[in-house]
């Protein structure tokens, strides 16, 4: 039986996603350095904090982001370049923006063509930031999610 990970399907999935595409180019380089405190502001307008769910910034899904893409060089180089351009989307580093201007940039992003660095971050950040975000034990307990309802039973509406 062959068993794969989660997380060597998304390393897979991710390597699929930027070679062989033009902006594989943009990313190439042998060293790179992500701008974790604009990936965590990025992170947290697509998973904000909530009533039951803290931010993403919160849980430290940018610097899980960080650590993942040392597993993958050009993952990592694609963040890096990533985080460099939207720090040059505003008067600032995309950090100190204001939410509404950072809310702003984030929703051009999801319409922006997916052959566009801004599109194709958009995708792929959402993608790998929602399964490490939703990954967290804190999240699954703001659910009340039981992940193995077998050794509880299962609650009686049949009695």
């Amino acid at each position: 039986m062959l068993s794969i990970s989660r997380r060597r399907v998304l390393l897979s999935a991710l390597a699929a996603s930027l070679s062989g595409h033009a902006l594989a180019q943009q990313v190439s380089g042998a060293s790179y350095q992500i701008d974790e405190q604009t990936l965590g502001a990025y992170l947290d307008v697509l998973l904000p904090a909530d009533d039951l769910t803290p931010a993403a910034s919160a849980l430290n899904v940018a610097g899980d982001l960080d650590d993942f893409a040392s597993e993958s060089p050009q993952f990592g180089q694609f963040l890096a370049v990533g985080t460099q351009w939207l720090n040059k989307t505003g008067r600032g580093p995309f950090h100190t923006l204001s939410l509404s201007d950072q809310e702003r940039v984030v929703e051009w992003m999801s319409t922006a063509d997916r052959d566009t660095l801004p599109g194709r971050f958009f995708l792929l950040v959402r993608l790998t930031g929602v399964e490490f975000y939703y990954s967290k034990p804190e999240v699954a307990r703001a659910f009340g999610l039981n992940t193995a309802p077998q050794p509880a039973g299962y609650p009686p509406p049949w009695q």
